[in-house]
């Protein structure tokens, strides 16, 4: 059979169907089980996991629907990505990559202001940090910088930002996608999109930032769980400012995903049509956000903005 014949073409595209069936399949028999598992759950059961001892109960994912569905940010044409909401002025942040800019939305979805980022290549995340201060991932340069970012300010440049430099990738589009803070253990989490797929943590309190190239240890968050993900990318990850779960965002299949720190998947939210409250599938969700009520704000590429809210009983 030579390369490139019609046969060969048509075998390749009949395996990435099979895959693509089988992961499909996978994902919706993993939410059925949760699903159960969480909010079918037996009576006797459900006492007595609502008795155990823990800190905050996880998101529980199957209990949200959205609120507002695929909104239109008017005023940011392409390119919205990243996304991270500031418990300080009860907004969202967002960057986009081409041309490299930060942007400041309200919880509604509507455009606040938008700053151009100079010296960066190719923004895909952003953390809030506390006070003005951000950390942003640009995927380009594999590097995490620290910015500052507040009111009023209409430009932001990178020269004498702090920086860390991570390991270099040999495939540069699919390096640093989505960063996540995580206020109470100090510790910034990034995920980088495939090959490999992981998610990086690091102790980054603003103490240790200086002007430049930033000393700093990155360790990888070793649990089976990364491995064994019903996903083929990861395109963000956010921490549950009050439970410490990780929420992992898969930006192929559409998929969000809750964990325990532990590796554990307590739950899946599925952001297809007429699952979610969606009326269509996410179509390339990027950046993913959660304020300290739990909702979650999600935005897709070009420009299309999503609030999710747990319902009520």
């Amino acid at each position: 059979m030579k390369p490139g014949s019609k046969v060969q073409v048509r075998w390749q595209a009949s395996q990435r169907q099979r895959r693509l069936v089988a992961v499909t399949a996978l994902l919706v028999l993993t939410a059925l089980y949760l699903q159960w598992h969480h909010v079918i759950a037996m009576p006797g059961q459900t006492d007595a996991l609502q008795s155990a001892p823990r800190s905050a109960p996880p998101a529980n994912l199957p209990h949200y629907r959205a609120s507002i569905d695929a909104k239109v940010v008017s005023g940011i044409a392409d390119n919205l990505s990243g996304l991270a909401f500031n418990p300080e002025t009860q907004t969202l942040f967002a960057v986009t990559n081409r041309p490299p800019q930060i942007a400041e939305l309200s919880t509604d979805g509507r455009l606040l202001r938008l700053a151009p980022l100079h010296g960066a290549r190719d923004t895909e995340g952003i953390a809030h940090i506390q006070g003005d201060w951000f950390a942003i991932a640009d995927e380009r340069s594999n590097r995490i910088y620290w910015v500052q970012f507040g009111k009023g300010v209409t430009e932001v440049s990178l020269d004498h930002s702090p920086y860390v430099q991570l390991n270099d990738i040999a495939i540069k589009n699919f390096a640093l996608e989505g960063l996540g803070w995580d206020a109470k253990r100090q510790q910034l989490l990034a995920v980088t999109e495939k090959w490999p797929m992981q998610v990086l943590v690091m102790d980054a309190p603003l103490s240790k930032l200086k002007p430049g190239l930033v000393d700093m240890k990155v360790s990888t968050w070793e649990v089976p769980a990364v491995d064994d993900m019903p996903s083929t990318d990861l395109a963000a990850i956010e921490v549950d400012p009050r439970s410490g779960n990780l929420l992992l965002l898969g930006e192929e299949s559409s998929v969000l995903y809750e964990y325990s720190r532990a590796g554990d998947l307590l739950s899946v939210m599925p952001l297809w049509a007429d699952m979610a409250g969606l009326a269509e599938r996410v179509p390339q969700p990027e950046g993913l956000a959660m304020d300290h009520s739990g909702n979650i704000y999600i935005v897709s590429e070009p420009n299309l903005f999503y609030k999710f809210e747990r319902k009520r009983r």
